[in-house]
């Protein structure tokens, strides 16, 4: 069967490991693995762009913020901030004022200096998707890869049953999902990174 609906993704759960008790206990199954989804998946579907005004040296982060791509400041002229871990930003950190150049993350946005004006930005980052239930019934998630949720949630249910011979299996199946996911992340890159060029002979 497709299980591309909350309700089908529990039918099929409850398929494989052929129990009629746990019932009760598959929603605590699925939020399991959309909790390893927001540490191990990172999809287009997932990109989102955001909209900030950078006025103090921290910044709250945008809802459901997962992973950072890329932050421009947008008052001229365009400024494609800098990424730094949280060490380097120790070292690069400055006491005046003036436009940002740098920034690293933590639990808010932070800058290598404090803004000397208000500045219009743009952030895009992987957003957490909407967790399926019988009001959410499907997420991108869901719709492009249902064996993430299949194998991570049947993942979660080897502890509960002490049925540990099975986390090999479900978690080997579960990390071969994962793994296509990225290497098609690794594609899209690639193929955005390609320079188009004039059609016809060059002069």
């Amino acid at each position: 069967m497709a299980v591309d609906t909350y309700s089908d993704l529990k039918t099929e759960i409850a398929n494989h490991l052929d129990r009629t008790d746990l019932t009760s206990s598959i929603d605590t199954f699925i939020d399991l693995a959309e909790a390893r989804h927001k540490r191990d998946i990172r999809i287009r579907e997932m990109i989102t762009r955001y909209a900030i005004t950078v006025d103090g040296r921290y910044e709250d982060l945008p809802t459901g913020f997962l992973e950072g791509i890329t932050f421009r400041l947008l008052t001229d002229p365009v400024t494609r901030l800098e990424f730094l871990t949280l060490d380097q930003m120790a070292s690069y950190r400055s006491e005046t004022s003036g436009k940002p150049t740098k920034y690293t993350i933590g639990a808010q946005f932070e800058f290598d200096k404090a803004p000397d004006a208000s500045y219009s930005g743009e952030v895009m980052y992987y957003k957490a998707v909407t967790a399926i239930s019988d009001s959410n019934t499907t997420n991108a998630i869901l719709t492009r890869a249902p064996d993430a949720y299949l194998y991570g949630a049947l993942l979660a249910t080897a502890p509960y049953l002490m049925n540990d011979e099975r986390i090999v299996t479900w978690g080997q199946l579960y990390k071969d999902c994962v793994d296509s996911l990225a290497q098609a992340r690794r594609q899209e890159k690639h193929m955005g990174a390609l320079v188009s060029r004039p059609y016809g002979a060059a002069p």
